[in-house]
């Protein structure tokens, strides 16, 4: 079977709660708690507290949390809060209130030795500039977060190679950072943070000072990463798109404020408000909806016992040419034609797998429509939703992709691509193939 699948992993509403924010502010400036003393100024504008109180407000009563071994976006424009928010979180910057709780503690309330014991094992950090130390080496830069824990020369070392191999750096160990590219810097920033085994992994913009190209290619390298180690990371970031690709949940800023939180899907498909709805207009849906999202149930579907006159029947009543086969317990096995149980019938069989087409395409629930593009253009037949056990959960029509593609399009390039979807080969109909397409 031909299969898309998608690197992310599906969000798990079930998943222990690893980091909250709690009614979070930081307000910078003369007197802070004036702020917050002051219900007038609690609701006034940025500019209208700077101006009566010489305050700048950076967070607002900011809350929302993370599960274990999420991937959760902070996402704004510049000056939206989003990389003092997550300096809050480890307490770089002190929050004027509010709790931030790490596995159920509130580090807010932590001294100075117990905050630096979770900066060390229970957090890794990693910064839009790298943050290298220029006369070290990649293998000390990597291995330098354990030798402020004391942890013993071999010890470090071997745990620093082992991270150093992870992010593709095996052969660099003995290099200076200066005879690195960005993109490489970054992965030496990458596994410096792993070092320490973290479980939770904090990136300020890690990406936006390189080059577009090696951008993408360090976002693809960090969710096969993701999928590795399994780690609970807040991602800091003002591009749209690396947000959508990377994150199973957003949470978009704007004025200190979180103004909407949701899957990528959720933030593109129903924007809270206007100024989301302009954040997001150049989003291609393609990109961010699912074959979940877009999945329907078949008219029927076959199971392997039934035989081969019996299934030629249901199909022909569903004024359909083909229907997927499952077992009982719903496991797909594969995919059967008016043609070829017609042929069977001829040749007097009796068993529906033998004229079971085993080599059909299908996808995971969590496949983004983009990525079925190339499966849907070779095929005139759907293309089956399945789960990780191979259970069928529904099909995926070429016209619902197509359709979803012309939607992201100007007026003006509507005709154009209906036209190419007259002519692609998934749309192709012969005389037996109208019904199938009308259906479709």
């Amino acid at each position: 079977m031909a299969h898309s699948g998608n690197g992310n992993n599906s969000l798990d509403a079930d998943r222990e709660v690893c980091v909250e924010v709690k009614n979070l502010w930081k307000v910078f400036g003369h007197e802070p708690e004036r702020v917050l003393d002051d219900p007038e100024l609690r609701t006034a504008t940025k500019e209208e507290v700077l101006t009566r109180a010489g305050c700048i407000i950076a967070l607002r009563d900011v809350s929302f949390s993370v599960r274990k071994g999420e991937f959760f976006v902070l996402m704004g424009l510049s000056g939206s809060g989003k990389s003092t928010l997550i300096r809050c979180i480890i307490r770089l910057a002190d929050p004027t209130a509010g709790s931030v709780f790490v596995n159920g503690e509130d580090i807010c309330a932590f001294d100075e030795e117990r905050l630096a014991e979770v900066r060390r094992h229970t957090t890794g950090m990693v910064f839009q500039h790298f943050g290298l130390l220029p006369h070290r080496s990649v293998l000390d830069n990597v291995a330098y977060g354990l030798k402020i824990r004391g942890a013993p020369k071999e010890e470090r070392y071997e745990r620093a190679r082992v991270c150093i191999e992870k992010v593709g750096l095996k052969g660099w160990e003995d290099y200076l950072p200066s005879s690195l590219s960005g993109g490489m810097q970054q992965r030496v920033g990458i596994a410096r943070a792993l070092a320490g085994d973290p479980e939770i992994l904090l990136l300020d913009e890690p990406f936006s000072g390189l080059d577009p190209l090696i951008r993408r290619q360090m976002q693809d390298e960090l969710l096969e990463l993701q999928v590795e180690i399994q780690k609970t990371i807040l991602f800091v970031t003002h591009d749209l798109h690396e947000a959508l690709k990377v994150g199973e949940r957003i949470a978009i800023m704007r004025d200190g404020e979180i103004i909407q939180t949701g899957t990528p899907e959720d933030v593109v498909i129903n924007p809270s408000d206007s100024y989301v709805r302009q954040f997001v207009q150049d989003a291609s849906p393609t990109k961010v909806l699912t074959a979940r999202t877009v999945m329907e149930q078949p008219p029927v579907l076959l199971y392997s016992w039934q035989g081969p006159k019996a299934a030629l029947q249901t199909i022909r009543d569903a004024n359909i040419d083909s229907a997927f086969v499952v077992t009982r317990n719903a496991r797909i096995l594969g995919q059967v034609t008016v043609e070829r149980l017609v042929a069977l019938i001829r040749k007097r069989g009796t068993f529906l797998k033998d004229a079971l087409d085993p080599d059909i395409l299908t996808c995971r629930a969590d496949s983004i429509l983009d990525d079925l593009v190339p499966l849907v253009a070779s095929t005139r037949y759907p293309v089956a939703v399945i789960d990780e056990d191979n259970r069928f959960l529904g099909e995926v029509y070429v016209s619902t992709i197509i359709a979803n593609m012309i939607q992201e399009q100007g007026p003006e390039e509507d005709v154009e691509a209906e036209e190419e979807a007259q002519d692609s080969p998934a749309t192709l109909e012969g005389p037996e193939d109208a019904e199938e397409n009308e259906k479709a």
